[in-house]
């Protein structure tokens, strides 16, 4: 047990199995010498193998399994427990340049069944990417906690997790477009019916005026017409009889 954890009652203190895995190290720029990783947790410390730059990556697979005891707080968020993992550069086996150093709170991992994610190193002139693998198990004491949320910062996210995060988006883009399309489907109903309704009413008001138009006239005028038909008749008569050949004088 850590010596910060001594003054803390047991009830608040969770125990976890943690299984470290330092996978590779890559766009390292093909120098000489040799690449290793030492590594602390709490009370345990350890060196990974010392490996040369081969296609500007550094294979390690360095696996590593410890125990550790992390308190809860009064908040019931759990305390950090922080990994240090510094790399280092060992050229003609007496000088040892840092090239790197990385810190992760694996209390932010406590929830997660395992991890395997690229880190971008600290303190680095290299632009150098190490793969870190996490797994966490509890195995005592309460479960009754909260995590702090993951610090992204260091985190490089890999081609295929944007990939997945694009197809998600899409799909969900994709789904909102055909619920709003099925949404809007019942108004152009509506708005087909109320045009036909219109254009029902139209065609029947259309058929109204042509009948209105059709209507038969009233001969009632006519009839008032008439005793001036008769009297441009007599009138007619009168010319004629005037101009007649036979009443012109010889």
């Amino acid at each position: 047990m850590a010596i910060q954890n001594l003054f803390v009652p047991r009830a608040r203190i969770a125990s976890f199995d943690v299984v470290l895995r330092l996978e590779d190290l890559n766009n390292v720029p093909p120098l000489n010498g040799l690449f290793y990783a030492k590594w602390k947790c709490q009370t345990h410390n350890g060196t990974s193998s010392r490996v040369p730059v081969v296609n500007c990556e550094v294979l390690w697979s360095h696996a590593v399994r410890v125990s550790v005891d992390i308190p809860i707080g009064k908040d019931g968020m759990l305390a950090p427990c922080e990994l240090r993992i510094a790399i280092r550069q060992e050229v003609y086996s007496h000088m040892r340049m840092k090239v790197g150093a990385l810190t992760v709170n694996l209390s932010e991992y406590a929830r997660l069944s395992g991890s395997s994610r690229r880190y971008f190193l600290q303190e680095c002139k290299l632009n150098c990417t190490l793969k870190l693998s996490i797994s966490i198990t509890q195995t005592d004491g309460p479960d009754n906690f909260a995590v702090p949320p993951l610090d992204r910062s260091m985190v490089l996210t890999d081609l295929n997790d944007i990939i997945t995060s694009e197809g998600n988006t899409r799909a969900r883009d994709t789904a909102s477009v055909g619920n709003s399309m099925s949404s809007q489907q019942p108004s152009r109903r509506t708005a087909n019916a109320s045009s036909s309704s219109h254009s029902t009413t139209r065609s029947a008001t259309t058929e109204t005026s042509q009948s209105r138009g059709l209507l038969p006239i009233d001969n009632t005028n006519v009839r008032d017409l008439a005793p001036f038909q008769r009297s441009s008749r007599k009138n007619q008569q009168i010319v004629d009889d005037v101009f007649a050949p036979s009443s012109l004088p010889l």
